[in-house]
């Protein structure tokens, strides 16, 4: 059977660290004024478990301006590439059951100030949905229930939009990845964007140590070879 080891990783509390977070941070801020930086924001999900019958993105958490996820993470990112002098295009990918009415929220607000050449729209694609024993499910009699193809969907997505060849044609390598679900989001991190070219690494994910052994949250191992979350 495949074991599970400890994938590559750069750990800030390590004693003697490969890298400074200073000299992180600069390499990031490099990479953000050369423009070499695109803005990837996953925002597919419903926001039913919030009891909101609407797009997640629609979601308004400021308790103060009632502004929206989306427009909290959008004026974020303007911000950073004001501060470096940088055009950071977005590019957000939808779901088929959020896509339509996503367009007319950011048509309605004017991309939150995001130009319109800054700002492009994909939707993920779909797979046939499956129960937990692998068994195709059926919508109608004869028809199968079809389910958006999640995260992993989203490369192909890129592709198949033309985002990517846009990317590519800005002179863009470096596409830092958010979910729009996530407040929190540092928004295009320098130190982490410099962490990741610092350590010439294809791609880099940044997580947080488990609190104990069961805690219910991904794993990041490497099995085979392989990266991967478990």
């Amino acid at each position: 059977a495949a074991r599970a080891t400890s994938p590559p990783a750069f750990r800030l509390n390590d004693e003697q660290p490969r890298f400074s977070a200073d000299e992180a941070r600069e390499a990031g801020e490099t990479a953000l004024r050369a423009g070499r930086v695109g803005m990837i924001l996953v925002a597919g999900g419903q926001g039913t478990r919030l009891g909101f019958e609407h797009p997640k993105s629609m979601f308004a958490i400021g308790p103060v301006s009632g502004a929206s996820l989306l427009q909290i993470l959008t004026e974020r990112l303007r911000a950073v590439g004001r501060r470096y002098g940088a055009t950071i295009p977005m590019y957000m990918m939808t779901s088929p059951a959020t896509h339509a009415e996503t367009v007319a929220f950011t048509d309605e607000f004017a991309r939150f100030g995001l130009p319109a050449e800054d700002f492009r729209l994909f939707c993920q694609g779909t797979m046939p949905a499956v129960d937990l024993e692998g068994r195709v499910l059926l919508a109608e009699r004869d028809s199968l229930a079809i389910a958006p193809n999640g995260h992993g969907g989203m490369v192909e997505a890129l592709g198949r939009s033309r985002c990517l060849a846009d990317a590519q044609s800005r002179g863009i390598d470096i596409l830092f990845y958010g979910q729009v679900d996530n407040p929190l989001l540092q928004v295009c991190d320098p130190t982490l964007i410099g962490y990741h070219l610092l350590a010439r690494s294809e791609m880099t994910t940044q997580v947080v140590e488990k609190r104990y052994p069961l805690e219910r949250v991904g794993n990041v191992v490497e099995i085979d070879g392989r990266v991967q979350i478990i």
